[in-house]
């Protein structure tokens, strides 16, 4: 199957849950026509920028996009890995990209899991999971972002109107797929399990699944609170699941320390 052939089968109401590359992991497939595979607004990262944007793999092609929480941790969806059944083909991609989503030297993975909550409910999908690295990625300490978990911070981003900077590696309005872009897109709606983010032509699209969302606060720092989940028609907005729903089983499972003070011995 080609990869046009792919991007075709993806049914609207899933867009963001169909992998993009060849490897064929999921299966939410219908029909739909060239024009609603199109992102719009969208600009290349400058090299080295938005470091803890990861690409998922499955024996080098990009699949699904993530976030570096922890040096050995990354978060994406749990429909990213839903139909995987070991960590030997899956990897993690660190770097700028390549057009066509097709690369080389990849990090393992020791293990993964997908949220026990995840399904497919009104009140939201939990849609998380996480992947333990075999090996700690080396990234700067100033290049993981901070979750966010701070009540005001959470106040101050999570806003209708606020703006969100979206990262990830899949399909843009040229067709093209599996070079880094990011854009800026608004806050429409939210709940305490999820935020509805772009519209106008801003927004991420198939293979930028699992990838983040990021808010900047007042004083200039970035926090990261959105993993990209589903979808409409490319470009009219997606649901992201909040990190802070779901972060506490992905510290208590993964045994990884996350350094997330009270906040889960508040919930």
């Amino acid at each position: 199957m080609t990869m046009l052939n792919i991007l075709k089968s993806c049914k609207p109401q899933l867009l963001l849950s169909c992998a993009i590359g060849f490897a064929g992991l999921l299966s939410s497939c219908g029909s739909q026509t060239d024009s609603e595979l199109k992102i719009y607004g969208g600009t290349k990262t400058e090299a080295g920028d938005w470091a803890s944007t990861v690409a998922l793999t499955n024996n080098g092609s990009m699949f699904c996009s993530g976030t570096i929480v922890h040096p050995r941790l990354v978060i994406t969806a749990a429909h990213c890995v839903a139909n995987i059944r070991g960590t030997r083909s899956l990897g993690v991609y660190l770097g700028e990209g390549r057009e066509g989503g097709r690369v080389s030297n990849t990090l393992r993975v020791e293990s993964f899991a997908s949220s026990p909550r995840y399904s497919q409910s009104r009140n939201g999908w939990n849609d998380i999971a996480y992947l333990v690295m075999e090996e700690e990625i080396e990234i700067a300490e100033e290049d993981i972002p901070q979750i966010l978990l701070d009540e005001t911070e959470m106040e101050e981003l999570i806003r209708v109107g606020a703006t969100s900077k979206l990262v990830g590696f899949g399909v843009r309005d040229d067709r093209g797929f599996g070079v880094k872009y990011e854009v800026d897109a608004p806050i429409t709606r939210f709940n305490d399990n999820e935020v509805y983010i772009g519209r106008n032509g801003k927004d991420s699209c198939q293979g930028d699944s699992g990838g983040p969302a990021y808010g900047q606060l007042e004083d200039g720092s970035w926090r990261v609170y959105g993993v990209v989940s589903r979808g409409g028609r490319c470009g009219t907005g997606g649901i992201w699941g909040r990190m802070s729903a779901n972060i506490c089983w992905v510290e208590d499972d993964s045994g990884i320390d996350l350094e997330l003070g009270d906040f889960c011995e508040q919930e």
